[in-house]
């Protein structure tokens, strides 16, 4: 699998304004056997008829509603004829040997399903936007290397990671069509988050290749969110995640403590007077309880066809310490918490 073909999957929604940067740095990457398919979910801002002028070799596929990330994606995959698989967000400007060098990351052992660039921010180029995140044991994600120099020797070597920021990410479609896409009860957030733990239970690693840069705007969609919203989609999924994907001996130690930090979140802007973000806390609580039957045949599901290895065979794998300070400044950093 020299140079396997790739569908690279873009989903947009009013994201015209990121286009030219975004489909204009994808058509000067080095790697050709590629298709290129953009999903776009009933945008109002011309995206569609921009793409059909300037790359008309683009296959497009309309939705007649906002799907959201998770579900926006499940039409384009079924189209897909790649090997690999990349997702790309719209707010992303790509590196000429982006795919060239994913590929080596990819192919360096056959049990890697998944593998990430190096994000960087844009404008601020010499910062790291995203490496990958380690799983802590209360539940949160360490985000290793966030606004860091990314020229740092610790951020320029691979390694394995639990989560990939899905703003660009490359998959094994065999990998895919063994655990499933996104989680369609995931309109946003979190998402890739839950798809790489199910690759990790499937006996497959991801990883951070540092070898390419893709710089990340940010916000594409989310800037135009309001931030209870983002919350509760934030908070949903991940208690949804861990519900379906733990083993009960890790449920039972991971879950108390996420809704331990939930509810300081929650008084915390309570305190604020943050009324609609403190509330948002709690509705996704009782999201996970009224939809506890459904999540129940996922896990089963999950539990029983997809995970081939325990918890302790891929957990030490992908967990850093950090010091107390990170929840201090994760507390005094953050009014709400949308990761």
């Amino acid at each position: 699998m020299d140079s396997p073909f790739i569908s690279i999957i873009i989903v947009n929604w009013n994201g015209k304004h990121f286009l030219p940067d975004c489909l204009g740095s994808l058509s000067k990457i080095s790697y050709k056997n590629i298709e290129i398919l953009f999903v776009d979910n009933a945008s109002k801002d011309e995206s569609v008829s921009y793409v059909k002028k300037h790359y008309p070799k683009i296959k497009i596929i309309q939705n007649n509603a906002n799907l959201g990330y998770a579900e926006g994606h499940e039409e384009a995959f079924k189209k897909a004829k790649g090997e690999l698989v990349l997702l790309l967000s719209t707010d992303t400007i790509v590196e000429e040997n982006l795919l060239d060098e994913l590929v080596k990351g990819i192919n360096l052992h056959e049990k890697i399903g998944a593998v990430m660039p190096k994000l960087l921010m844009y404008p601020q180029k010499h910062l790291i936007d995203s490496v990958g995140a380690f799983f802590l044991t209360s539940g949160m994600l360490y985000h290793y290397g966030r606004e860091k120099d990314h020229t740092l020797p610790l951020y320029n070597k691979p390694m394995t990671i639990y989560s990939a920021k899905g703003a660009c990410l490359l998959f094994r479609k065999s990998v895919l069509e063994k655990i499933g896409l996104f989680d369609k009860d995931y309109f946003a957030y979190f998402e890739e988050t839950d798809l790489c733990h199910r690759i990790w239970l499937s006996g497959h690693e991801v990883w951070y290749w540092p070898k390419t840069k893709v710089y990340h705007i940010g916000a594409g969609t989310s800037g135009k969110l309001v931030p209870s919203f983002i919350l509760f989609n934030s908070f949903k999924n991940r208690i949804c995640t861990y519900l379906k994907n733990f083993s009960l001996k890790t449920l039972l130690v991971t879950l108390p403590l996420t809704l331990f930090i939930y509810q300081c979140v929650f008084i915390l802007n309570l305190l604020s007077k943050k009324g609609s973000i403190a509330w948002s806390i709690q509705k996704a609580i009782l999201w996970n309880i009224t939809h506890i039957s459904s999540t129940m045949r996922k896990r089963n599901h999950i539990q029983k066809y997809v995970r081939v290895v325990d918890d302790q065979d891929y957990l030490p794998k992908v967990m850093r310490p950090v010091r107390m300070s990170y929840y201090y400044f994760m507390f005094k950093g953050l009014r709400y918490y949308n990761d």
